[in-house]
């Protein structure tokens, strides 16, 4: 008997390492962006008004798989997988950091 929100009880500790780092990784950018927003105070507004929207994509789907979200369609499952927040991520970051 499987549930839907017991799928992560059977992942390889590889999958369970890198769930621990996404969940880390936008718990640290949250932070940082919550505490210190004045971190991007040296960076032209277009930048940041163009980057930040897929920063903050990118990291809620870091925390929705750092969480262990589980999406019942096959559309959902693409769009919250963890290779498109990653890039979503690096994305707004390149284009933050110019």
């Amino acid at each position: 008997m499987n549930s839907a929100g017991n799928e992560t009880t059977g992942a390889s500790v590889g999958v369970r390492c890198w769930r621990v780092v996404s969940l880390a990784v936008a718990a640290f950018i949250s932070l940082l962006l919550t505490v210190d927003p004045y971190v991007l105070r040296n960076i032209p507004d277009l930048r940041i008004h163009t980057g930040l929207p897929l920063i903050m994509l990118g990291v809620s789907g870091l925390f929705m798989h750092g969480l262990g979200l589980y999406a019942p369609t096959r559309a959902w499952r693409i769009a919250c997988h963890p290779v498109v927040a990653w890039s979503l991520l690096m994305a707004g970051v390149l284009v933050v950091t110019g």
